[in-house]
């Protein structure tokens, strides 16, 4: 039985004329981005730690599907700058998204840029995948996780794994204080209302825990596991 929270927001995303889908699990994701995306089809991916736990890009090119992935591990950073240029003129973008609204509302934040301007611009499709987890109640639940909670975890992780000393304040402190430092992750702020004029938005709702996302309220366990679950497949920028 799908819970109420993840069927009102589901209704929400269709009221706003996206295309919004349950997934039971990441297994069931993965059929349904298959489907939707055909063979001929060239594919850019959105940074998502979401994607790679379900198992999608590898999915995608068993599928001999072409797909232009800046954040495969391994590449260069000039491989990486330039997969990134041309996944926001495929036919299909796939990534994650930040938080849902109760509402129906996509709200997201990006260092770069690319991540979010391929959600509604450059494409036909635009095929957005998140776990339960990222479902908040309004736009200031959804605000106040990303930018005090989401935000900082995220910049510290990457910092340790690229063994990079930044400046963000809260790669120090753990927590947001607005700073003005380059290597910042917080630079766009976006927010979905409604289907853009020229891309069909798929919003598939996946029934796990996946990502970055939760409550401070929420068991410790749920949260260690997420944290856990996390860290296994998030992307460092390469070394220079």
């Amino acid at each position: 039985m799908v819970e109420k929270y993840i069927s009102d927001t589901l209704k929400s995303l269709s009221s706003r004329n996206l295309v919004a889908i349950y997934a039971r699990n990441g297994t069931e994701a993965v059929s349904k981005i298959l489907s939707l995306i055909p063979k001929d089809s060239t594919v850019g991916i959105g940074n998502s730690v979401t994607l790679n736990q379900i198992g999608a890009i590898g999915a995608l090119k068993e599928k001999r599907v072409k797909v232009h992935d800046g954040f495969e591990k391994g590449i260069s950073l000039e491989e990486h700058k330039k997969r990134l240029v041309e996944s926001i003129s495929c036919d299909v973008f796939l990534t994650g998204t930040n938080a849902v609204t109760r509402d129906g509302r996509l709200v997201n934040l990006d260092a770069t840029g690319n991540r979010v301007a391929g959600m509604f611009y450059g494409h036909s499709k635009s095929i957005m995948v998140v776990g339960r987890n990222k479902l908040v109640g309004d736009l200031d639940e959804a605000f106040k996780r990303i930018r005090y909670l989401i935000a900082p975890s995220h910049q510290r992780t990457r910092a340790s794994l690229s063994g990079k000393k930044l400046k963000a304040a809260c790669v120090a402190t753990g927590k947001c204080q607005d700073c003005r430092a380059k290597d910042r992750i917080c630079n766009v702020f976006t927010i979905i209302e409604g289907k853009p004029l020229n891309t069909n938005v798929y919003v598939i709702i996946v029934d796990e825990d996946l990502g970055l996302a939760w409550d401070e309220s929420w068991p410790a366990e749920r949260i260690s596991k997420i944290m856990t679950g996390y860290k296994k497949f998030v992307w460092a920028p390469p070394r220079k």
